[in-house]
């Protein structure tokens, strides 16, 4: 069974006080996961640069349209999906201006939070998807 690309999308700002903050994402339960505070995944279309599917992905699931900075972070994880099979996720990660970004989530979200680092890496379920964050300022 083929491989499915994807991307894991790491959106971030800093607020007025000068700290980085992360746009999670609140899942609702789907394809027998469990809700879950994770990042926006997304698959990458044939012939589709990764950077290019990741600005994709946070219009289609946050309605976001303007971004600041687009950065692979050289990272991937390999996992099996409970309902489609092998996949692996590459991260990027993305700024935004500010944390007054309209957010409009679509229909597979039941909230958002921007969260600190130290939030984010209580509330994320997966080890692996977490290391991604300590990419960033690399």
């Amino acid at each position: 069974m083929k491989t499915r690309q994807k991307v894991a999308v790491i959106v971030w700002t800093v607020d007025p006080e000068g700290n980085n903050r992360y746009l999670l994402r609140h899942n609702k339960p789907f394809d027998g996961y469990d809700d879950e505070w994770t990042v926006t995944f997304g698959g990458i279309d044939d012939g589709e640069k990764r950077e290019d599917a990741a600005v994709r992905e946070i219009y289609e699931e946050y309605g976001i349209k303007s971004v600041e900075e687009v950065k692979d972070l050289n990272y991937s994880i390999k996992f099996v999906s409970k309902t489609k099979g092998p996949a692996e996720a590459h991260f990027i990660a993305i700024k935004v201006k500010d944390l007054d970004v309209k957010i409009m989530l679509n229909e597979e979200s039941i909230g958002y939070d921007w969260m600190k680092l130290e939030d984010v890496k209580k509330v994320m379920k997966y080890l692996d998807e977490k290391k991604a964050f300590d990419l960033l300022d690399e």
